[in-house]
């Protein structure tokens, strides 16, 4: 953090104003940390907010001010980091200082339903909407229940056939708790869960990530999610949990850029958004798996 604070501009809101400080602001800032809830180290960049005689804390993926939830508490961050399943309650924070920048800081929370607008405009492509959401559900994304009702009216509408499709379809708002399960039969019905990958390597859902990317990437370059909104997703949840495959780094260091562009005054977001883009479509272009 002090990294960020002497090189790209970072100023924590709940400081002194930078502009009225007359010494060094980098040792106000040493000062001010030294106050704070201690980050501790739980695996690589992993760490829990320290606070004595309390529990219950999400972890956070910490890289400099980049800082993002991974996992609802401890428990929670050893299934997501060591097996690929998470909890499907969302993480909250619970220390001020350190909620800061999940709730207003860079980026989004990566363990959310993917911020994405459904798409599909003939049924093979309803087909393959409905088999990404299992795909996030494999791996322990979750859903907001409208997403699955969207889908399920999107096949509905371009003619797939499916005995439940209706059913999901036709909710109501009231209705929402009961999609998930309807999603269940709707997938079983089509026979999508014996056509997924399985989790048989050492990487945690390896090939099912490797789909994922692809499908994120598309969401990218088709407009139905951001370019931030995704690539933070193809970042933390395929770059990160595939063991950092140098083919996804460019696209990775270009997201990077995206979410601390103001601090280190390099570029616009516009031009590192339309930079993340242009790396989407060079994967996208490319042989899949990318290697390397």
């Amino acid at each position: 953090m002090l990294f960020d604070v002497e090189h790209n501009g970072f100023w924590h809101p709940a400081w002194p104003p930078r502009q009225a400080i007359t010494s060094d602001p980098l040792e106000v800032a040493r000062r001010e940390l030294a106050t704070v809830p201690q980050l501790v180290p739980v695996f690589g960049h992993r760490y829990l907010p320290g606070t004595a005689g309390e529990w219950g804390h999400p972890v956070l993926s910490v890289h400099q001010t980049d800082i993002i939830f991974y996992g609802n508490d401890l428990a929670d961050y050893v299934r997501r980091e060591f097996t690929g399943r998470s909890s499907s309650v969302p993480a909250r924070a619970t220390v001020d200082f350190w909620s800061y920048f999940v709730e207003a800081g860079p980026g989004i929370d990566v363990t959310a339903p993917t911020p994405h607008t459904p798409y599909a405009v003939s049924p093979q492509e309803a087909v393959e909407y409905l088999r990404m959401l299992a795909l996030e559900r494999l791996i322990g994304r979750r859903h907001h229940p409208h997403q699955l009702v969207e889908a399920g009216l999107a096949a509905l509408v371009l003619d797939v056939e499916t005995e439940s499709l209706a059913l999901p379809a036709g909710l109501t708002r009231t209705e929402h708790e009961r999609a998930d399960a309807l999603f269940e039969r709707v997938l079983t019905e089509l026979g999508l869960p014996e056509g997924l990958p399985p989790d048989d390597t050492d990487i945690p859902w390896e090939a099912a990530r490797w789909e994922l990317v692809r499908w994120w990437l598309r969401l990218i370059v088709n407009g139905s999610t951001t370019p931030g909104a995704g690539g933070d997703l193809v970042t933390y949840e395929g770059w990160e949990a595939l063991g950092r495959p140098e083919a996804l780094k460019p696209l990775a260091d270009d997201v990077y850029e995206y979410d601390n562009w103001e601090a280190r005054r390099g570029g616009t977001r516009e031009q590192w958004a339309r930079a993340i883009t242009a790396e989407a479509e060079r994967l996208l272009a490319a042989p899949w798996p990318p290697r390397g």
